[in-house]
């Protein structure tokens, strides 16, 4: 049998082989990744601090760019509009945090 070729979207294959008493035999082929290893309790917790430290670091590029806009607009500019700036930055963190709206195709 040649080698199959498989995109990286398709998880898995099932062949199918028939018997000759009418009866078929399956064969499922899966690509796997290394085990994640980690208990399943903390998988809920895991899932939380990741989208914490996600919006973080939206949050901080939105306030770098506009600290440095600010900055070179104005002569101390990053200070005059740090209150401003933070606050976009705080906004961005929310809206990046936000769980996305589910849609269920049946």
């Amino acid at each position: 049998m040649k080698p199959i070729e498989i995109n990286s979207v398709v998880k898995s294959v099932t062949f199918l082989t028939a018997q000759p008493d009418g009866t078929y035999q399956t064969e499922r082929l899966t690509e796997t990744g290394p085990r994640k290893k980690q208990a399943k309790a903390l998988r809920p917790l895991e899932r939380v601090v990741r989208k914490l430290v996600k919006s973080e670091l939206a949050a901080a590029k939105v306030y770098l760019e506009r600290h440095d806009r600010s900055n070179q607009r104005k002569s101390n500019g990053w200070l005059k509009d740090l209150g401003k700036n933070l606050g976009k930055a705080v906004k961005s963190a929310k809206d990046s945090a936000k769980q996305p709206k589910l849609t269920i195709v049946r």
